[in-house]
């Protein structure tokens, strides 16, 4: 059986034909499609590795070669340059504030010296007053009323110039306020003729050398080994610096041999006067270190010890002529107090039979501990009277502790005075020479760099 397919109608004639729309547009009456818009491209973003790695191409690309090698050269040459500046400032004006230290110290310990032996010479202007009977005479009436006066100002001064001895210093002030009660009904009943009276010296006496005097003595001791801590501490100075030195010398000359080697010129000016700055200011910061170093040492060696030296001395004397007072007034059962005197006597001479006492100070504490034994001589012998007049007053044996105390305080005040002087003219140079290092260094540093650049532009 045969299938026919129809043929395609024919439009009638005077009929238009159907329109068909051309290929790719919808019919009429159909939406358009919707139109797609092409995603915008997304940059490629380098991993950490791939940052990493061409950063270190631009390095090496920048310090490779002979240009490299020029622009290494210099970056350590400026490095160095402004590390010797700022290094040796600070160890000019550290070394300054060590001795600062050790002056602050020494004049701390000499506040301390001056409150012990302030304390046992009011003590003993007390015991030997007290030794006449009746109404003390006004002149040591008036030395106890000094030497009071005198402990407590310097306290106040003391614990105001160094606050961690504020506490030690306010117990020794207790303990002061306490003695002066005691010397006082001490006083009162010694007018009245009343046997007490001694019972009240005697205690005011003791809590001075077991409280007080203690507690100064330790005082001493801290301050002393601050004075030795500060004074150790500025021997690094000169060393950092010789360091620093001939780090930064090596640093400036490398690379003028390596100019030398690639350009062959031999000297490159804004280096060479780089090298010439720091090496003369190096030089003179190194003199200049070495003299503080050594005027300091000498300080210590000196004033110093000669200080430390009479105020132990003083502070002995004193403790002896209060127990020679109270050997006295025991009449008769005193030895444990005759013991005392002949310790802290040993002690004072001691103290200055090491060289550390003038000439005057020497023979007058000798001319004293004599005149005591003829004290003693008296006293052993039944001439009770004749010894405490030798003892008091303007016995001899009291005169000749008048000329000790005299010249010793004056000898005392004059190291005191020289110590202070000697320690401030040690500081003194180094806060000038510090600022000249800090500056030179700078000044280098930035003729290193014009030096560096001229070759570099050279070499392009």
């Amino acid at each position: 059986m045969t299938t026919v397919t129809p043929p395609p109608s024919t439009p009638a004639p005077g009929t238009a034909p159907p329109s068909t729309p051309p290929p790719g547009t919808a019919a009429p009456g159909t939406p358009p499609p919707p139109t797609t818009t092409p995603a915008p491209a997304v940059p490629t973003v380098p991993t950490a590795g791939a940052r990493t790695s061409r950063a270190r191409e631009l390095v090496v690309g920048m310090f490779s070669g002979t240009p490299g090698h020029m622009r290494l050269l210099g970056a350590i040459a400026i490095v160095a340059c402004l590390a010797f500046g700022v290094v040796s400032y600070q160890a000019a004006t550290g070394l300054r504030s060590d001795i600062g230290d050790a002056r602050a110290h020494a004049e701390q310990l000499v506040r301390v010296q001056a409150i012990r032996t302030s304390l046992v010479q009011a003590d003993a202007n007390a015991t030997n007053a007290f030794l006449v009977g009746g109404l003390e005479p006004a002149a040591a009436r008036d030395a106890y009323t000094t030497g009071i006066a005198t402990t407590a100002r310097t306290i106040a001064e003391a614990a105001g110039a160094e606050p961690d001895d504020a506490t030690a210093l306010e117990r020794v002030n207790r303990v002061v306020t306490t003695y002066t009660g005691l010397i006082e009904s001490a006083r009162a009943n010694n007018r009245q003729g009343f046997p007490v009276g001694a019972a009240y010296l005697r205690q005011a006496s003791r809590i001075v050398r077991d409280d007080a005097l203690p507690t100064l003595e330790r005082l001493v001791a801290v301050e002393q080994q601050r004075v030795d801590d500060a004074t150790a501490a500025g021997d690094t100075a000169p060393t950092v610096l010789v360091v620093m030195l001939i780090l930064t010398f090596i640093a400036l000359s490398v690379p003028q041999v390596y100019l030398y080697a690639r350009t062959r010129r031999t000297f490159n000016p804004p280096l060479v006067a780089a090298t010439g700055i720091v090496v003369v200011v190096g030089l003179v910061a190194l003199a200049t270190m070495t003299w503080s170093r050594a005027r300091t040492d000498d300080a210590i060696e000196g004033s110093y010890r000669k200080t430390v030296a009479l105020a132990t001395a003083r502070i002995g004397a004193f403790d002896a002529k209060s127990a020679e007072a109270l050997t006295l007034i025991a009449r008769g059962s005193g030895a444990a107090y005759e013991e005392r005197f002949q310790a802290v006597s040993t002690d004072a001479q001691n103290a200055i039979g090491a060289g550390f006492a003038d000439r005057a100070t020497t023979e007058a504490l000798a001319e004293y501990l004599a005149q005591h034994r003829e004290v003693r001589a008296l006293d052993d012998g039944g001439a009770y009277d004749d010894a405490v007049a030798l003892a008091t007053g303007d016995g001899a044996a009291n005169e000749a502790f008048r000329t000790f105390e005299r010249v010793s305080s004056a000898a005392l005040a004059e190291q005191s005075r020289d110590l202070t002087d000697d320690l401030g003219r040690a500081a003194t140079p180094l806060l000038p020479v510090a600022w000249l290092l800090l500056a030179a260094g700078v000044a280098a540093a930035a003729l290193a760099w014009r030096g560096m650049a001229q070759r570099l532009r050279e070499y392009r």
